[in-house]
């Protein structure tokens, strides 16, 4: 039996871009912005060889999801992707992404008044 794919090593040069950009978001506008293109460079990364790119909205930040992130239809309809999502650790790197993404979020909520107190700065 053949052994998963491993996206790990990738994943972790990847992380440390998206926890600079989202605790630099200043509102959920931003976070979603920011993790949807982090997540696109990374696919893109990852399939770079593969006849196909991934879009900012083919993986979207979802807080009300379980994973916190939704794959589009779109991307799922892709054979390359969907074997290798299937065939690898892909969605739990994506998923530490959205976890990462997710508890900036959660602050965001808690503490609305410090997004403001950016807001004026500018």
């Amino acid at each position: 039996m053949k052994g998963q794919i491993s996206f790990s090593t990738l994943g972790n040069e990847f992380i440390h871009e998206i926890r600079e950009k989202i605790n630099n978001s200043e509102n959920k506008v931003d976070l979603t912005n920011h993790f949807s293109y982090t997540v696109m460079n990374f696919l893109n990364k990852v399939f770079e060889s593969e006849n196909f790119e991934v879009d900012s909205d083919d993986i979207i930040f979802d807080p009300q999801e379980k994973n916190n992130f939704k794959v589009s239809s779109n991307l799922m309809d892709v054979a390359i992707f969907k074997d290798t999502w299937k065939k690898s650790d892909l969605p739990n790197v994506i998923k530490k992404f959205a976890d990462s993404t997710y508890h900036r979020y959660l602050h965001l909520e808690k503490h609305p008044e410090k997004t403001q107190k950016k807001i004026r700065k500018h």
